[in-house]
């Protein structure tokens, strides 16, 4: 068995090597590629989900070799969709103002405890249709944005430099 070091989540040892920049295992980069390509199969998963899918999963899986600024900018896409209300799809126009305005990127040391609640993109590969998907999704990205609760000064920060 192998455990995320990311999540937390335990698979079986696939024996995949896994070269990505997330602090993940190879088994819990699989699991996220099936939830990514069915939301890319799926217009309305696409548009309600994906984008927090890509965020829950980016920030639940800071440390290691992820860059800051990977983090920094989808805890603030966490932050848009927890706090003010934007509409995932519209998520990405505002990080790319983030992005081109900000040239550093602090330093989020992940919380010390790495269940976040207990989902993991496995609980979104188990849902049935695509309301329990969407619904799946957004628990698991609320349960993420409320552990990071000491960084949530530093994504509205970021935030308002979209406006």
């Amino acid at each position: 068995m192998i455990a995320c070091p990311g999540c937390g989540l335990v698979e079986p040892a696939s024996g995949r090597a896994y070269d990505r920049k997330f602090h993940a295992s190879a088994e819990c980069w699989a699991l996220f590629d099936q939830v990514l390509a069915a939301e890319f199969q799926n217009a309305v998963l696409f548009g309600r989900a994906h984008q927090m899918t890509v965020d829950a999963y980016a920030v639940q899986h800071a440390g290691g070799p992820h860059p800051d600024k990977s983090v920094c900018v989808h805890l603030a896409g966490l932050c848009l969709v927890f706090e003010r209300g934007v509409a995932p799809v519209e998520v990405p126009k505002f990080l790319r103002r983030i992005v081109g305005v900000t040239d550093r990127w602090p330093h989020l040391e992940p919380p010390a405890t790495r269940q976040y609640g207990g989902r993991t993109v496995r609980d979104v590969v188990r849902a049935e249709d695509p309301d329990r998907h969407i619904a799946t999704v957004r628990a698991w990205a609320s349960e993420v944005w409320e552990a990071w609760r000491p960084h949530h000064a530093a994504a509205r920060s970021l935030v308002a430099r979209a406006a």
